[in-house]
């Protein structure tokens, strides 16, 4: 899907539609990118089989619902696969596929982190249950991180080591916390982080759906600002590209979500592209007259306080 296309209702072209729900990108024919600009957010995605991997084990997805998405919401995701036998991508789209047909208003209405966590551990029992069903699917898993914006909210769903950064206000936060055996190294002050990136156990993961019963998601919500933008990405993006130049995209490309997305993935292919890369980043509209540069915008002052969304 490269085509984009205003919409009122959510549905952009190329999208496959379920009642009014959209969905965008959860099928391996899907893969490629796109951009859907809507009234409350601008929403861009892309993946990229890298240079040197055969497959792409990457999925991810945009679901929303109805026409008025500032209160109905809209929830992104991304996964990163794993197993051999093409069990990774397996795994990932089910994982994809599953939080998406989950999501609903009402499914979000009460209790969002922990809807959104249930959504999450239903998946990680259908990968359980294809892995105990299938020989050739023993072993598969997946990492799974999403993004619920509703109302002036955002909600975040997260296992394995796909990042959701925010930037805010000229500066790029890091959202998430890996769930990878140098990170929990960095946080134990083991390792540095600098250590971290180049240590030959970095890939190598802690929790991922798939792999246990019980499993344990962690779950985050904050306020939405006018300007914000939510970049979610996989290990093929922060494994090659350090923070300060993701964020020094973010800051060139602001005003076109799309760049953005192009610019990250061959940020990441120039440096190697030793892994698939995807990257999806949502961008929140900025208060009604800041221009680029000024108060509300992301390279301004801005004001701290929380917005409801236009």
């Amino acid at each position: 899907m490269t085509q984009s296309e205003r919409s009122d209702t959510g549905v952009t072209a190329g999208g496959a539609t379920k009642g009014d729900k959209m969905y965008l990108a959860t099928t391996p024919e899907a893969k490629q990118s796109g951009t859907l600009v809507l009234e409350t957010f601008e929403i861009a995605y892309r993946t990229d089989i890298g240079l040197i991997r055969q497959g792409n084990e990457d999925n991810y997805f945009v679901v929303g619902q109805g026409a008025d998405l500032k209160t109905q919401g809209v929830l992104v995701g991304v996964a990163d696969g794993m197993g051999g036998h093409n069990a990774g991508e397996v795994a990932s789209l089910v994982a994809v596929e599953t939080l998406a047909s989950y999501y609903d208003p009402a499914f979000l209405a009460l209790e969002p982190e922990e809807r959104l966590a249930d959504a999450v551990k239903r998946a990680n029992i259908r990968i359980l249950d294809l892995s105990n069903q299938n020989l050739d699917m023993q072993g598969l898993g997946t990492t799974l991180t999403a993004l619920c914006l509703k109302e002036s909210k955002a909600i975040v769903a997260h296992v394995g080591d796909c990042r959701i950064y925010l930037y805010r206000r000229g500066q790029l936060s890091q959202m998430t916390m890996d769930h990878s055996l140098v990170q929990e190294a960095v946080r134990e002050g083991i390792l540095t982080p600098e250590q971290a990136r180049v240590h030959p156990q970095r890939n190598i993961i802690t929790r991922a759906l798939g792999t246990q019963d019980d499993l344990e998601v962690d779950t985050l919500t904050l306020p939405i600002q006018a300007g914000d933008v939510y970049l979610l990405a996989s290990d093929g993006l922060h494994g090659l590209i350090e923070d300060f130049e993701i964020e020094d995209i973010i800051h060139q490309e602001y005003n076109n979500v799309d760049r953005i997305t192009e610019a990250l993935v061959q940020s990441a292919l120039a440096e190697g592209g030793n892994d698939n890369v995807t990257v999806v980043v949502v961008k929140v509209p900025q208060a009604e007259g800041a221009l680029d540069g000024e108060p509300g915008s992301p390279g301004g002052p801005g004001d701290d306080g929380d917005v409801t969304l236009p």
